[in-house]
C-alpha cells in the first residue's frame, strides 16, 4: 500500500496530500488578487491612447528635437525604434515640424504627426505654441508627447 511504503497510513497519506492542496490552493488565491491589482495599475500606468497602443513608433532621426521626443515617448510607455524593420508590428512614423505664419509677432507652433508606415494614414496628431517656457528641446519634447497623449 502507499501508506505503508511511506511509513505511515494510507490515511494519514491522504491527509497530508489533501493539506499541500488546500495549502497551495491558498497560496494561489493569495497570490491572485495583487497580481491582477498589479496588472491593472499597469496596464492603467501606460499613458498611450488606445488608438496608438498595438503601434511602435518610429523616430528616425538624429537632431536633438528628434532625440528628446523618443526619450519623452519612451517614459510615457511607446514603445520606440529608430530603424524601419519589415515583418514587425505596425508602425507610425514620428514627423515633426515648426510653424509660424509670416510677420515679427506670430507665435511658433511645434507640429507632430504620427503616420501609419504602411497606409500613411495619419493616427496621431498634436501641435503646441512655443513660449519661453518650452525653449529646450527636452522641454518642447515634454509638453509635444504630453499633448499627443491626450485624450
Amino acid at each position: 500500500m502507499v501508506g505503508d511504503a511511506m511509513g505511515g497510513s494510507a490515511a494519514s497519506y491522504r491527509m497530508t496530500v489533501s493539506r499541500r492542496h488546500i495549502d497551495l490552493t491558498m497560496g494561489c488565491r493569495r497570490a491572485v488578487l495583487p497580481t491582477c491589482i498589479a496588472w491593472v495599475l499597469a496596464c492603467g500606468a501606460s499613458r498611450v491612447p488606445p488608438t496608438l497602443r498595438g503601434y511602435d513608433i518610429l523616430v528616425a532621426g538624429q537632431d536633438s528635437q528628434s532625440v528628446e521626443l523618443a526619450h519623452a515617448m519612451k517614459g510615457l510607455g511607446y514603445h520606440v525604434r529608430q530603424n524601419v524593420k519589415g515583418g514587425s508590428r505596425p508602425t507610425a512614423a514620428l514627423i515633426h515640424f515648426l510653424y509660424a505664419e509670416p510677420g515679427p509677432v506670430q507665435p511658433t507652433w511645434l507640429h507632430l504627426r504620427l503616420a501609419d508606415t504602411r497606409s500613411g494614414l495619419i493616427v496621431g496628431v498634436a501641435a503646441i505654441q512655443l513660449d519661453s517656457a518650452l525653449r529646450t528641446p527636452h522641454a518642447r519634447a515634454v509638453a509635444a508627447v504630453q499633448a499627443i497623449s491626450a485624450p
